[in-house]
């Protein structure tokens, strides 16, 4: 007899893993990860299965790759999901997802939507056409001269890819996810760094928006197969990472309410026919009072175990909408929900103190949750792994905070 479920799940990071446990927790099974390394977010896991594949970001391996799992285990499994943890994989699976869908479900849009969303200056244009506030931003186009480049707002200003999967696949020293430009001197310069490293995409000058980690929000939203939204949950992020790398990645967010914000963004990724997890990085502009949206990411963000430790196991969203095709109602979360992934002590010493009030009473009442600490998966290495992980997060805060 055949089991129901097998989720095939690339990348293996705190994304990958979180996405695991969920199944786990929501059916019992243990996911297929596969990645071009193990990461010590995975390794000593007792809820998946690992494969190394050093080259599978290349769209021929990675297809290979995908067909061999699929006859592996096509007689053992009812249905077998295939799953993106990052932008890269997403969008190869979308790219392939007419070959893909004949093995495997598939919970994404097609190619036509996503780039709506993946290449920024397409959606600043959906943005523009929604009503939905953004920073003021100026397109670098690849091909012009950096030494030409300039913006039309004060500095500094905040400098990103428009296509983010392009931009880390051509990696140099001194590379930033996001990089704060002080002056017009700099910006030509890491602009040319950009290019001359092999980047064939545009970048967003935008107008950096002032304001502490605090400012900032991520919206987690799930949009089932008839583009429809079901489930949206905003977080307000108390803390995130701060090493080079890692900047602009949540480490602690709490679950707030904001409908009319909810809503806009709702009609945003209805209009354009969106499936599928989908997150958004949003920040709060003290100088008018609005919330601005930053991108949206076609898939869940880091932070998304947020939704399944407070009751709403995004694995399940999935499995509903695709394999028993369930149609949900709109439920926008209300509660206040506390998520972290670095130590709890951390998030205190960081985040001001109406924020640590609020957080305290949720660890009070329970009302928390961590990505990795799993009781469902626990061995002494892992555990070992998890308490040096911790130690070196300290280090890594008072280095770079």
């Amino acid at each position: 007899m055949k089991a129901d479920i097998l989720p095939v799940v690339t990348s293996s990071d705190i994304n990958s893993y979180s996405m695991a446990r969920a199944f786990h927790e929501a059916y019992g099974v243990k996911s297929l990860m596969i990645a071009r390394k193990i990461s010590g977010t995975i390794d000593y896991s007792k809820i998946l299965d690992f494969r190394c594949e050093p080259n599978l970001t290349d769209d021929e391996v990675f297809m290979d790759t995908l067909r061999g799992i699929y006859e592996e285990f096509k007689d053992q499994y009812k249905h077998i999901i295939i799953l993106g943890c990052t932008d890269h994989y997403v969008r190869l699976i979308v790219k392939h997802k007419k070959e893909l869908s004949k093995m495997f479900v598939v919970p994404y849009a097609d190619q036509k939507v996503l780039d709506n969303l993946i290449l920024k200056e397409n959606f600043y244009k959906l943005c523009d056409k929604n009503k939905v506030d953004y920073p003021a931003t100026k397109i670098f186009k690849h091909g012009d001269d950096p030494k030409k480049a300039s913006v039309n707002f004060p500095y500094p200003v905040i400098l990103k890819p428009s296509d983010s999967a392009d931009y880390f696949a051509h990696e140099f020293e001194g590379q930033y996810k996001v990089y704060t430009i002080e002056n017009q001197t700099e910006l030509r310069k890491v602009l040319k760094q950009i290019y001359d490293a092999g980047y064939s995409g545009n970048m967003i000058m935008q107008d950096r928006i002032p304001g502490a980690d605090s400012a900032m929000y991520d919206l987690h939203c799930f949009v089932g197969r008839d583009h429809k939204v079901q489930y949206m949950n905003l977080g307000n992020v108390l803390l995130e990472e701060h090493t080079p790398m890692g900047l602009g990645s949540n480490a602690a967010t709490i679950t707030v309410y904001n409908e009319p914000l909810m809503l806009q963004i709702r009609d945003l990724l209805e209009s354009i026919g969106m499936e599928g997890w989908c997150d958004a990085d949003l920040k709060y502009d003290e100088r008018d009072g609005k919330i601005k949206i930053f991108e949206i990411n076609i898939r869940q963000g880091r932070s998304h175990y947020r939704n399944t430790g407070a009751g709403y196991n995004v694995a399940k969203y999935i499995v509903d909408a695709y394999i028993y095709n369930k149609k949900k109602k709109l439920l926008l979360v209300n509660e206040p929900y506390f998520w972290h992934v670095i130590p709890k002590s951390l998030v205190l010493k960081y985040i001001s103190d109406d924020k640590k009030a609020e957080v305290k009473k949720l660890i009070r009442e329970k009302k928390v949750c961590t990505s990795l600490f799993y009781p469902g998966d626990k061995s002494f290495r892992r555990n070992l792994y998890l308490f040096l992980r911790d130690v070196n997060m300290r280090r890594k805060y008072k280095k770079y905070y």
